[in-house]
């Protein structure tokens, strides 16, 4: 799969992010091979069942800021809803956005960058 395929995949706006990168593909496999270790997923996890507002906006704004960078725009949409911290919504934005956040991990993951 070339990385124009894997974009498709993850729902980024390759183009925009490409030229934003100018056009360096070897630094954009890079930081889409560092996507996951810039993020501290367990403290996400553990500020949300302690319902920590705080710890979950600062862990969200985070990956919104790094999908942001990416083109990420679903990413960055479910971490910026959760960054809102409502604590009401908080269990059900946080499974939308492990649920997208893991199927982007997985992809690149198997892409082999």
């Amino acid at each position: 799969m070339s990385i124009k395929s894997l974009a498709e995949k993850i729902g980024m706006d390759y183009e925009n992010v490409l030229e934003d990168f100018c056009g360096d593909v070897s630094t954009l496999k890079d930081t889409l091979r560092n996507f996951s270790s810039s993020h501290d997923e367990e403290a996400l996890r553990k500020s949300v069942a302690a319902m920590d507002g705080e710890g979950v906006k600062k862990e969200a704004h985070k990956i919104r800021k790094s999908a942001e960078k990416l083109g990420l725009e679903d990413l960055r949409t479910a971490a910026a809803r959760l960054e809102e911290v409502n604590e009401e919504k908080v269990p059900a934005d946080y499974q939308h956005l492990k649920a997208i956040y893991d199927r982007t991990i997985r992809a690149i993951d198997e892409e082999k960058l």
